[in-house]
């Protein structure tokens, strides 16, 4: 009892001590705490500020911009500008046409007119490249052959736009109606194209039925087995056709020439192909002449003939009363 009485004060003391230091310890935990989070809400706050301010700041350049939209690029307005650039060519990179026949283009600002007019030249030269990569050269012969027919009978000839839609064939001759003693005849020279035509006697109009074969230097009127009338390119002087839906076609040749015949007036159920390709194998695609009302061609050196062309019901061609050939051609509807 005597050990116990002295040791229970000792006891208590130590207990009230551990109290003491755990109190204080959580008094700085606290207080600690209170620093931190004393740090954390300042910090935020001055972020917040700071994000506020450079918002004002921001809303103040973009107003200022606006307002000197039109003056020289400086610095009053080139967060403006800038913005405007930037948000046109975003929205155009998403809105580029896909391929050469879309003509759709965003419409830019004021400030990027010129810009935009340049980047669309670029763009569609980009697409033609690609798309010309991927043409088989068939199609890029025929595409070429198009192109010459549409500069020629564009808006001229009232039965192109049916010819629009219709493919160019590289012969509308079999191979074997073609006579073979005439390809001898023709030697080296390769028939490039052939057709049937029906060759109207410069005297008397009488129709006769012929073929019409083009080879790179030359072409050739043939009656069956016979070759009638040789015309060199260099030689023609020019390709006559009216603008009426018809397929008469004149090519003139030099009369002076005792080696040719005259003017050959020919009619071809495909003038417009039958065109094209000569004009483009003689290089001579200026020397087509398209006539609004008659053609005249040469029967001989002192002598001229002439072409009425009238509309009517149905296609007919035959000799006048005037001694001109008179070309019934029927009227297209535009419905």
């Amino acid at each position: 009892y005597f050990f116990l009485f002295f040791l229970t004060p000792a006891v208590t003391l130590q207990t009230s001590w551990r109290s003491y230091r755990e109190r204080a310890k959580y008094k700085r935990i606290r207080h600690a705490v209170i620093v931190i989070q004393s740090g954390w809400r300042g910090m935020k706050a001055r972020r917040k500020a700071k994000r506020r301010h450079e918002a004002a700041q921001l809303i103040r350049r973009f107003i200022n911009g606006f307002i000197y939209r039109h003056e020289e690029y400086c610095a009053e307005n080139d967060y403006f500008v800038d913005h405007v650039r930037y948000s046109f060519l975003k929205n155009l990179r998403k809105n580029l046409p896909k391929n050469v026949l879309d003509k759709n283009w965003p419409t830019p600002p004021t400030l990027l007119v010129e810009a935009s007019e340049h980047l669309q030249r670029l763009h569609m030269r980009n697409m033609v490249i690609k798309y010309c990569r991927r043409v088989q050269p068939e199609w890029k012969k025929q595409m070429m052959q198009k192109v010459v027919a549409s500069e020629i009978f564009k808006d001229q000839k009232d039965s192109y736009p049916y010819s629009v839609g219709r493919l160019f064939l590289d012969s509308r001759l079999e191979r074997e109606q073609i006579s073979l003693k005439v390809l001898q005849t023709l030697g080296s020279e390769k028939v490039q194209y052939g057709v049937s035509v029906i060759k109207y006697d410069r005297r008397g109009f009488k129709p006769r039925l012929r073929q019409l074969l083009l080879t790179n230097t030359f072409a050739v009127l043939v009656d069956r087995t016979k070759i009638k009338q040789r015309m060199d390119y260099a030689a023609l002087r020019g390709i006559s056709v009216s603008s009426h839906c018809d397929g008469m076609v004149v090519l003139h040749m030099p009369c002076e020439d005792n080696k040719q015949k005259g003017d050959a007036v020919l009619h071809c159920s495909h003038v417009i192909e039958l065109v094209t390709k000569l004009a483009m194998m003689a290089s001579k695609t200026n020397y087509v002449n398209i006539s609004l009302g008659s053609i005249r061609f040469a029967v001989s050196r002192t002598k001229e003939g002439i072409i009425d062309f009238i509309r009517g019901s149905e296609l007919k061609v035959a000799k006048g009363n005037r001694g001109h050939l008179l070309v019934t051609t029927p009227q297209i509807s535009t419905t």
